[in-house]
């Protein structure tokens, strides 16, 4: 989405536009080629895996049931992007 300077404001050190969501987007791509954002689900068989920013470990982690792992791009070669938790919150783990 393209927006006018003026609506973007700073927050707490993260761009905010009022009434939308602004996600980052981690680097990594899944098999499909398709660009893995924050709150991204991320499928490998029937398993999801949420994607988020770890602020003490200050790096991109998945979690599945509890668990937590460091997102690599080794890891994203084989999942696909399935959805954003901010797309369908109640399908998200």
């Amino acid at each position: 989405m393209m927006t006018r300077p003026g609506n973007v404001t700073l927050v707490k050190g993260e761009l905010a536009i009022p009434g939308h969501v602004v996600l980052q987007f981690t680097g990594c791509r899944d098999k499909m080629d398709q660009e893995i954002y924050e709150e991204d689900i991320l499928l490998i068989g029937e398993k999801k895996y949420k994607v988020f920013w770890d602020i003490h470990a200050v790096t991109w982690m998945i979690s599945h049931k509890g668990h937590v792992n460091r997102l690599t791009q080794e890891f994203t070669s084989t999942a696909l992007r399935a959805f954003n938790t901010y797309e369908r919150p109640d399908e998200a783990e």
